[in-house]
């Protein structure tokens, strides 16, 4: 028997029962969660004779006085824990339970985006579809995956040419690249990340997220943040936030000054991080996150290389009532246009910093 814990974890009990997960992601903390996107959060968690088997925390956008509107699950449920066997039907019995609550109870319009990964996500848009819940293709939410257990001759070869000239020209200029938590390290990345901010003018939901750096430096071990820091002459030029979380590495945050890019550091900080991820780590993927603009595109498109992949992920819906339906109809409509409106000033000038949608 199930016994579902709804909104009454504690933000501590909530990282501690993510830790034992293999599938989780940052967007499921509770540091994401509180109150990011101006939204409510929820958190449903599945426990058996109190061992956690599942669970997801649910973004609510509600519509004042009509008691409707949608609740978005990111990159969730996660039900893989890392000592049990692989058991699909923990994932099922999860769905079940965000649709019965936030469904059938609270009459809002799920959206349920699966965590992106490439050997598990075809089993869980499997199920989605099984149970009902109707696909709906984003190109927003597609992910590029290194593999990051190549050797490292093996890796230059799965390189894009481009991309692997690029390389041996910053490998070329000597930078120091150092890979620490130390708070030293978290505050000259949030310095070189915020000087970009302000010389590119980005505004975009979520750019304030470096913010959150210290506190996904407290989470449990198998989630806690890295930056790599690469030095020019004694100083940080360019930095990449990076964690493995779960049974993923991550490139989450990126940041670079203009000396940055003229030296080809953004390059140098991926090559050493895949270093430490091959020594340090038994990840097999190393996700880039979403393609963004084209020179981004062809950046991650260059570092996935051959052996790398491109995984086409869809979010899923499901809604049995009218109202909630006509309601979030809206909401849609006004988040393709700021998408629209988000991608057009994306190509008007170079962007960086977030890696997740």
């Amino acid at each position: 028997m199930n016994d579902y814990q709804i909104d009454r974890v504690s933000d501590d009990g909530w990282h501690a029962a993510m830790a034992t997960f293999a599938d989780v992601h940052y967007e499921q903390t509770a540091i994401y969660g509180s109150g990011q996107r101006g939204e409510r959060s929820s958190h449903i968690l599945l426990q058996r004779e109190g061992v956690p088997v599942a669970g997801a925390r649910v973004g609510l956008y509600l519509v004042p006085y009509l008691g409707r509107g949608m609740a978005l699950v990111r990159f969730a449920p996660f039900w893989r824990s890392f000592d049990g066997a692989l058991d699909p039907e923990r994932y099922r019995t999860a769905v079940a339970a965000l649709v019965d609550e936030y469904c059938r109870r609270r009459k809002l319009y799920l959206v349920l985006r699966p965590r992106p990964h490439p050997d598990f996500y075809p089993i869980e848009a499997q199920i989605l579809s099984e149970m009902g819940l109707a696909g709906s293709a984003s190109s927003m939410l597609d992910r590029y995956f290194v593999d990051a257990t190549l050797d490292e001759a093996e890796q230059q070869k799965s390189l894009d040419q481009r991309w692997r000239y690029n390389l041996r020209k910053g490998l070329a200029h000597n930078l120091d690249v150092r890979i620490g938590d130390a708070p030293a390290d978290i505050k000259a990345f949030q310095d070189v990340y915020a000087e970009m901010v302000r010389r590119k003018n980005l505004n975009y939901p979520g750019v304030d997220l470096p913010a959150s750096i210290p506190d996904l430096m407290r989470l449990p071990e198998r989630m806690k943040m890295r930056i790599a820091l690469a030095h020019h002459e004694g100083r940080p030029i360019g930095g990449i936030a990076f964690s493995v979380v779960g049974d993923l590495a991550y490139y989450v945050f990126g940041a670079t000054s203009d000396e940055a890019t003229a030296l080809n550091a953004g390059y140098v900080l991926q090559w050493h991080v895949m270093r430490w991820l091959r020594e340090n780590t038994k990840v097999r993927w190393y996700e880039l996150g979403g393609p963004g603009d084209p020179g981004i595109r062809q950046f991650k498109k260059g570092l996935a290389g051959k052996r790398g992949v491109l995984l086409a992920v869809r979010e899923f819906h499901y809604c049995p009532d009218v109202t909630a339906r006509v309601v979030v109809g809206g909401l849609f409509a006004l988040r393709d246009a700021r998408n629209r409106i988000q991608r057009w000033q994306r190509e008007r000038r170079p962007s960086e910093g977030r890696q997740s949608n």
